[in-house]
């Protein structure tokens, strides 16, 4: 938010000092505004990511050492630079609220992932996993709809939501989310597979899609990994991706 202020800032002085320098009317001091609130904004943003890209790194060297706490410590500290710029805060909390999710800390990771961005697919499916459990299936439905339109190619998005669907007894409703995903991604020959056999009244197992299944804790993984009971899962690459 303040490098957007800047940036307008930035935008506004170039307008007033074409403007008042009589070389050009007001409409023709639009333009190097436009350019330099664009220019300011661009430099600001990608000095923002990189700070993030910097903390997020040394968080990934935490979680390596399987030092959670200390990973989301970390993550916890680079809250103020959500003040800066957008969608910050909202991943933060994301992958916060993954950390602790995939560590059976479900009421703690419960108010991150509500704010998680909603493009971090994964931390929407744990958020609707987690009201599965709480047996809130309309918020869930809708937590899982506006995970699974804004992710239209995560496959196991469709499976997780079909699977609780199905779970609860909703078999046709888990068809028809297993055939729209079908259709998003015509390739995928695990929801294939698993659209059969809800088709023909068969269980769903969705054990082929390993560690990303199991992070969500709908079913128990077949040999725990971890002191913590945690499934090995890493919420973030080595990379932070943060928008601009």
């Amino acid at each position: 938010m303040i490098n957007l202020v800047l940036s307008l800032a930035a935008g506004v002085f170039a307008f007033l000092a074409f403007w008042r320098s009589g070389l050009v009317n007001p409409v023709g001091s639009a333009l190097p505004g436009v350019v330099a609130a664009s220019l300011a904004y661009f430099l600001l943003a990608r000095r923002s990511v990189r700070q993030l890209e910097a903390v997020m790194a040394l968080a990934q060297k935490e979680l390596a050492a399987r030092k959670l706490d200390r990973a989301i410590a970390i993550m916890e500290g680079a809250f103020p630079l959500g003040r800066w710029q957008f969608l910050v805060a909202s991943q933060l909390h994301g992958q916060i609220g993954s950390l602790l999710y995939v560590q059976k800390k479900f009421d703690e990771a419960e108010p991150h992932l509500r704010k998680s961005f909603v493009k971090m697919w994964s931390a929407r499916g744990m958020l609707a996993a987690n009201q599965f459990r709480k047996k809130q299936y309309p918020l869930m439905e809708e937590t899982f709809e506006a995970a699974v339109r804004a992710n239209k190619n995560e496959s196991l998005l469709y499976a997780a939501y079909a699977w609780c669907q199905d779970k609860r007894g909703e078999r046709k409703k888990a068809i028809e989310i297993l055939q729209r995903g079908v259709k998003e991604n015509p390739s995928d020959e695990k929801l294939k597979t698993l659209l059969g056999r809800v088709q023909n009244d068969k269980r769903m197992k969705l054990e082929n899609y390993g560690e990303q299944w199991w992070q969500f804790w709908l079913e128990n993984p077949p040999q725990m990994m971890g002191s913590q009971g945690s499934t090995g899962f890493q919420p973030f690459g080595g990379r932070a991706r943060f928008r601009k």
